[in-house]
């Protein structure tokens, strides 16, 4: 499929829908080694997933809306491919830093562009609407994200 900022809304909120389940299977964790070792590393590798995930959808992203809204795109898709090709390389170090302190700012940009995106009708308000009813986006918090109707 082409690159088109219309399509972009859905994969600015399965950004933030990888990012919340990334924060709910990490905000227990003191220490990346805490987080690596527990449940026989399960949430570790679940959040692995998630972020080639949120790289996968950064790379989806129109142009457009990357040179509009300034952001180390190249470092996500960046991350998305270590954890793809390098999986047994990845530093459980980086990761939680990741986790820590980048993926807040993330979050943030992604709501951001959904906000300003809606607000100029780039996005449709009715997909909007229906990701906000549907069982998929459950972490997604739609109250950040003012609809007129």
């Amino acid at each position: 499929m082409l690159k088109n900022r219309k399509n972009d809304l859905l994969y600015l909120l399965n950004i933030i829908e990888y990012i919340e389940k990334i924060n709910l299977y990490s905000n227990s964790f003191e220490n990346p080694e805490a987080l690596y070792e527990t449940n026989d590393q399960m949430n570790y590798n679940a959040i692995l997933s998630l972020l080639t995930q949120i790289g996968e959808n950064s790379t989806k992203l129109s142009d457009d809306t990357k040179n509009e809204y300034s952001y180390p795109w190249k470092d996500v898709v960046g991350l998305r491919n270590r954890i793809a090709h390098d999986y047994t390389g990845i530093n459980i170090f980086v990761v939680f830093q990741t986790i820590k302190y980048s993926l807040p700012s993330l979050k943030q940009k992604a709501y951001q562009i959904i906000q300003e995106g809606i607000s100029e009708n780039l996005f449709d308000k009715f997909e909007l609407l229906s990701a906000k009813d549907s069982n998929f986006y459950t972490h997604v918090d739609f109250n950040n994200i003012t609809i007129d109707q």
